[in-house]
């Protein structure tokens, strides 16, 4: 490995390992095979995510900030392949009940707690990030591989054995855990300093062309 490589293998190893404190066991240098493995898993999945596609959901929602009080509602997704239009029963984590976040970038909003850009939040409810792993300096902690992504800022992305992408670590200490499922996460977690939320899907379908996101 090159000097600069392993520099950058050893801040992303640290980085890691912060963000992630629990009882499992340390992180270790995932092998050329399973990193390749695991990135094409991860590109599959973004191709299958982020390509021409329309479709409607509804999650069931639960913010708890740390500071404030915890909001329950429902969160209605509304994507276009290009946008993704919303809308919510409550305001979640202090933000409005509709919003627009663009695949070009933009504002985010605010539906989870702390300060996500628009392509990290598009990321958490596709699923997946756009941004393509790089496979450098990847690790595999608790069976999950974990691989750095161009985007930079200690984003990565967490694939499992079985080749599902499960989890993402996002800038300023925000962790996500994902449940698979057909189109988009069954369930989803978001851990940050400041609060965590909940996602859990009641229902997924195609969004027509022609059919109008409902006024909110």
């Amino acid at each position: 490995m090159k000097p600069g490589a392993a520099i950058r293998a050893a801040a992303f190893l640290a980085l890691t390992q912060a963000s992630c404190r629990t009882t499992a066991p340390p992180a270790v240098p995932s092998d050329p095979a399973t990193t390749a493995k695991a990135a094409s898993a991860v590109l599959a999945a973004r191709d299958a995510a982020w390509g021409a596609r329309r479709f409607k959901a509804l999650f069931r929602g639960e913010v708890f900030p740390r500071a404030g009080i915890s909001v329950r509602g429902y969160l209605a997704l509304f994507w276009d392949g290009e946008e993704l239009s919303w809308r919510a029963s409550v305001p979640l984590a202090g933000s409005p009940r509709s919003g627009t976040i663009r695949r070009t970038g933009g504002d985010a909003g605010e539906l989870f707690p702390g300060r996500l850009s628009s392509g990290d939040v598009l990321a958490v409810l596709l699923g997946v990030p756009e941004a393509s792993p790089t496979g450098e300096g990847a690790l595999v902690r608790g069976g999950r591989v974990a691989l750095q992504l161009t985007s930079g800022e200690g984003r990565a992305v967490l694939v499992s054995p079985s080749g599902e992408v499960t989890g993402l670590v996002l800038p300023d200490g925000v962790r996500v855990e994902l449940t698979p499922g057909a189109g988009v996460p069954r369930r989803i977690e978001v851990r940050g300093p400041e609060g965590n939320a909940l996602l859990t899907l009641e229902t997924y379908a195609g969004w027509p062309e022609g059919e109008e996101v409902p006024k909110g």
